[in-house]
């Protein structure tokens, strides 16, 4: 009578036990026994603003550098050039001699929220400006090329609106910028950074 074989459960190989390590169990589905997926998260434009906010903050360079880089995105962010406008801002801030993640932030002004009515705006004073007969009452797109399609019209008096409300409001965030991080700058220098209290 032959003896029974023996069960022998082999342990994990060394390499595949450290790479497993500390590993969480992702949950089942019982249904189909496949992998849950986590849902994804959506951030509406309260939560982005502040975020925008928060990376603002980070950023490193002295406060004209920041002010100017930011500045720039958002007048390029007022700009009908929507699958663009980070590479623009980002040129811009090259030549300008700006902070380049300033001016990508800059752009974040743009989003689903703001554009129809930022974009009316731009027609409306490019209308005013150019002596054109105002021909619609919103503006909605996802490209340029639906841009360029609404007609030659629209497109140059969104242009030349945009580059005007744009320069405003670019200007008016350099230097409101510019006072913000010279204010955090000399707040942080007046404190000793080894005890936590002011110097």
């Amino acid at each position: 009578m032959k003896p029974e074989a023996e069960h022998i459960i082999h342990a994990p190989p060394p390499m595949l036990r450290a790479r497993f390590a500390g590993t969480a169990a992702t949950p089942m589905d019982p249904k189909n026994n496949r992998l849950k997926k986590k849902p994804p998260v959506f951030t509406g434009p309260r939560e982005r603003f502040g975020q925008m906010l928060v990376r603002i903050r980070q950023l490193e360079g002295n406060p004209h550098y920041i002010a100017m880089g930011l500045g720039l995105g958002i007048f390029v962010s007022i700009t009908p050039i929507i699958p663009l406008q980070t590479l623009v801002a980002i040129a811009l801030a090259y030549l300008f001699r700006g902070s380049k993640s300033a001016a990508a932030l800059g752009t974040w002004l743009s989003n689903p929220l703001t554009i129809p009515l930022v974009y009316y705006a731009n027609y409306k004073l490019g209308c005013l400006l150019l002596g054109y007969q105002t021909t619609l009452d919103s503006i909605t797109f996802d490209s340029f090329s639906q841009l360029m399609a609404l007609g030659i019209d629209v497109t140059w008096a969104m242009l030349v609106g945009g580059v005007v409300i744009g320069a405003i409001l670019g200007i008016l965030a350099y230097f409101i910028t510019f006072r913000i991080f010279v204010t955090i700058r000399r707040n942080t220098q007046s404190v000793d950074p080894e005890s936590g209290m002011a110097a």
